[in-house]
């Protein structure tokens, strides 16, 4: 009798894959017949999964979100207001191996994006997503009295997520100047500014 296969783990096997060789060579080096190989799976088997590049990197992006978000949770434990936004940030931030990886498929999903309404999509609701998340901590520190900025929360979401944004490119393309050290410099130095 066949082998059932679990349709679910293979996909996240692939998107697993995906991620990994974009980040090692780039969205233009990598190709299906690459990812099929690097799995052990017929080129032709993965067009079952993954119709087109477009589609391999728009999970590649939405693998790398949820694995961020599943250390964030992790991380998190009972932690809320300020502290659970440093560590919210800390998790986004290209500061660690696993971050600088992520952050080297997040920049080449960005320029795609432009390009591709399905890509583009995925991103909006990545970052609203966050959106959420960031005001949620923000209002926390704001009853626990470590906020008391007069700008409004909205205003301070979004200059976190440019913060996030902008630091993966920083990081990225300078990492001698956007250390994983000023990184943490500049974060700290934003969250002291809101008290």
């Amino acid at each position: 009798m066949p082998r059932q296969v679990d349709h679910d783990e293979r996909r996240a096997v692939i998107a697993e894959a995906a991620w990994r060789l974009i980040a090692e060579r780039g969205v233009d080096a990598v190709t299906l017949r690459e990812i099929a190989a690097t799995i052990g799976m017929a080129n032709g088997a993965l067009k079952h999964y993954f119709p087109d590049k477009s589609s391999i990197v728009r999970t590649a992006f939405t693998s790398v979100f949820e694995s961020t978000n599943t250390r964030i949770r992790d991380r998190l434990g009972t932690a809320t207001g300020l502290a659970g936004l440093r560590i919210f940030c800390l998790e986004v931030m290209p500061v660690s191996p696993v971050t600088r990886l992520e952050a080297r498929v997040v920049l080449p999903f960005w320029q795609r994006a432009l390009a591709d309404p399905e890509l583009a999509a995925a991103y909006v609701a990545a970052m609203a997503y966050w959106r959420a998340q960031i005001r949620g901590f923000l209002m926390a520190a704001r009853v626990e009295g470590s906020v008391t900025s007069a700008v409004t929360d909205d205003v301070l979401t979004e200059q976190v997520l440019a913060m996030l944004n902008g630091v993966q490119a920083l990081a990225m393309l300078d990492p001698a100047a956007t250390t994983p050290e000023s990184q943490r410099r500049m974060l700290d130095a934003f969250l002291d500014g809101l008290r």
